[in-house]
């Protein structure tokens, strides 16, 4: 069962603020207001290496479908983003935790999330594109990145990129409703550890022109994180212990007296994706916490296989599986 909520539209235009947030209550999905005019609705959902869990979603409701397996990124040419077939059941290495997964060539962190070319869009020049997109960078990072948001759940250097309004609009949701901004940021579930490498990282950017005043930056990312293996055991099957999350965000600049000074600035827009070997109940929380820290699991649907989960240009899963 889905549930959806309702808030006014986020950005302020010279009429003035109108917030608030009006909750209504289901179990699984969780919906936040589109920008002006986009009603878009999608689904948010996670999976496990033996679990596929639904959870909570920010912003708005996003849409997703299941992984085919592809040979890789083709905006790449090093391999950076290729998914390598891994037999089932390979052992882990805590010194190097990705050799023995779907991500082993990736880039390690920010070094995996590159901008594109500079060229003027409709209405923005070839530098203003080059600057938003650096910022949407930083923001990729603050989020999915960065210990202070990720292991110590400090939002300040996330919310400080971000337009005032949209701060605002955003900063309530941390310490108590993770579930309803966990479509734009990654925390780590509190008990658990990340190993002590960094995070592996494939997916693109790309620019468009969206409404008078508006430069959309659309991103499509997969995150691998590789988590402390419970102890005692230290030698388990590696996908037990990596997370990946997958983030199709929609990041927009707006500028010009169309908005009232606070809303001027970066905003997040349509967000979607999945986490995928992911502890479910953790995971509703908000939090992500690795496959082997919950014994209930549910089988992977359609027989895919871990490689299939980590190509970030292939459709999202349509459904999810973890019982409620």
């Amino acid at each position: 069962m889905k549930s959806r909520q309702r808030v006014q539209d986020p950005a302020v235009t010279e009429i003035g603020w109108a917030g608030g947030v009006a909750r209504a209550a289901d179990e699984d999905v969780r919906e936040l207001p589109r920008v002006e005019r986009r009603r878009r609705r999608a689904r948010w959902f996670a999976g496990g290496l033996v679990v596929l869990a639904v959870a909570a979603v920010v912003t708005l409701l996003v849409r997703t479908s299941l992984f085919e397996r592809v040979a890789g990124d083709p905006a790449r040419g090093d391999g950076a983003g290729q998914v390598a077939a891994v037999p089932a059941g390979t052992m882990l290495d805590p010194a190097k935790p990705f050799a023995s997964t779907p991500v082993a060539r990736w880039a390690d962190g920010a070094a995996g999330i590159v901008v594109p070319p500079a060229e003027a869009v409709d209405g923005f020049s070839a530098e203003q594109v080059t600057e938003t997109t650096r910022s949407v960078r930083d923001v990729l990072v603050a989020s999915r990145l960065d210990p202070r948001l990720l292991v110590q759940h400090d939002p300040a250097g996330y919310l400080a990129l971000l337009a005032p309004d949209a701060r605002r609009q955003l900063e309530p949701l941390f310490g108590g409703r993770e579930p309803e901004v966990q479509s734009l940021v990654s925390l780590v579930a509190g008990g658990n550890e990340l190993l002590p490498v960094e995070a592996k990282v494939s997916g693109t950017m790309s620019v468009r022109a969206g409404d008078p005043g508006e430069l959309v930056v659309h991103t499509n990312y997969v995150f691998a994180y590789a988590f402390e293996p419970p102890r005692p055991t230290r030698l388990v099957d590696a996908m037990n212990v990596i997370v990946a999350v997958r983030a199709d965000v929609d990041y927009v600049l707006r500028t010009g007296e169309r908005w009232t000074p606070d809303s001027r600035g970066l905003w997040y827009a349509d967000a979607s994706g999945f986490a995928y070997s992911i502890g479910c109940d953790m995971y509703r929380k908000g939090f992500l916490a690795p496959a082997a820290t919950e014994p209930s699991v549910t089988t992977k649907p359609d027989g895919r296989e871990p490689d299939a989960f980590f190509d970030p240009t292939a459709p999202l899963p349509a459904a999810g599986g973890c019982r409620t």
